[in-house]
């Protein structure tokens, strides 16, 4: 099969394997899932965001147009249900959002869509930034002394798409001091980026958390800022930061299993987005094959009965409740690797 191919199936699997029952729910958290109600207790706002996005991708990839009104369904059920707005007490859920606002207004040309992503700049300019760790934005409302990647990171990525389509300066600024912040403080030497700092407010950075999605997220914002600037040491650190990634959180040729909370299921997609822009970016062979091989490797253990499901640990059948967080890595690497493809 083609990836173009493997993408599809993986777009029909979430719904042979996650459709909920009601409209409100619209995803079961879980597959299999005996108790739904117990289930589906959380709303995953931000899971939702990353599905906006995939789905985004096929429109992208196939230019069906019933492709682009899935996604565009997608937003609208995830804002009117987070009360309809994208404002929130996580801020990284917010901007997950954002983004995925962003890439429906390019799609569309709607200015609903980019006004909602400014909204969220700004909220975030107004609100979640302070000095505490020398600055940085804040994770989320009750916790302003916690700073983190998973916000910095996809701020700046926002801030570099608002200014490419407004040319307003400010936001080139804030994208340049939140790079600053964050490169100062949460990203070692060799280019590999941390979690987060103070969250126990100790002053201690989480050492022990060592996520994909961080390095990819981080890996965009070098691209942004790279493709504005056209200082070529940002295109380097991403480099350096794919590099070790790569060394450090692989085993065997695919991501290690990052742990069983349910939103670690995301984390892997999210860097293979990232991580295929900076492939199209330099058209690094090494990086190509590593998407494709590890995609093989994932394709392989998710066969079941003509549909792809995708666990946790892509090297091992999937087993147990699953969260859906988990398929959408999976859908978000085979879009990938269909782009590559193409």
């Amino acid at each position: 099969m083609k990836w173009s191919e493997y993408a599809n199936l993986a777009q029909q699997s979430l719904e042979k394997f996650y459709l909920a029952d009601t409209k409100e729910q619209f995803l079961n958290n879980f597959y299999p899932t005996e108790n739904p109600e117990e289930d589906n207790k959380v709303f995953n706002y931000w899971w939702l965001a990353h599905l906006v996005e995939v789905r985004l991708d096929a429109y992208l990839r196939t230019k069906k147009q019933t492709d682009l009104e899935v996604a565009e369904n997608t937003y609208l059920h995830n804002k009117n249900r987070n009360g309809g707005t994208l404002i929130h007490d996580f801020y990284d859920d917010m901007l997950w959002n954002a983004l995925a606002a962003y890439r429906l207004y390019k799609a569309t040309g709607k200015s609903i869509y980019l006004e909602d992503a400014q909204l969220v700049w700004q909220d975030l300019v107004d609100t979640g930034w302070n000095d505490i760790m020398g600055g940085g934005f804040a994770w989320r409302r009750p916790q302003m002394y916690y700073k983190n990647t998973p916000v910095n990171a996809p701020f700046i990525i926002l801030s570099c798409w608002l200014y490419n389509e407004l040319n307003e300066t400010k936001y080139l600024e804030w994208a340049m001091k939140t790079y600053e912040w964050q490169t100062k403080v949460l990203v070692r030497e060799d280019g590999f980026v941390e979690d987060g700092i103070n969250r126990l407010e100790d002053g201690a950075i989480d050492y022990e958390w060592k996520f994909t999605y961080n390095q990819g997220v981080y890996i965009g914002a070098n691209l942004e800022l790279y493709r504005i600037t056209k200082e070529a040491k940002y295109l380097d650190t991403a480099n350096k930061t794919a590099d070790i990634s790569l060394k450090e959180l692989t085993e065997d040729g695919i991501f290690k299993d990052e742990g069983n909370g349910g939103d670690e299921g995301l984390f892997k997609g999210i860097f293979y987005r990232y991580f295929t822009d900076l492939i199209e970016e330099t058209a690094n062979k090494t990086y190509r094959d590593f998407v494709l091989n590890s995609c093989q490797i994932l394709v392989e253990s998710a066969k079941v009965d003509g549909y792809l499901l995708m666990g946790m640990n892509w090297k091992e059948k999937p087993s147990g409740k699953i969260p859906y967080s988990a398929e959408l890595s999976g859908m978000i690497a085979l879009e990938m690797a269909a782009k590559l493809e193409h």
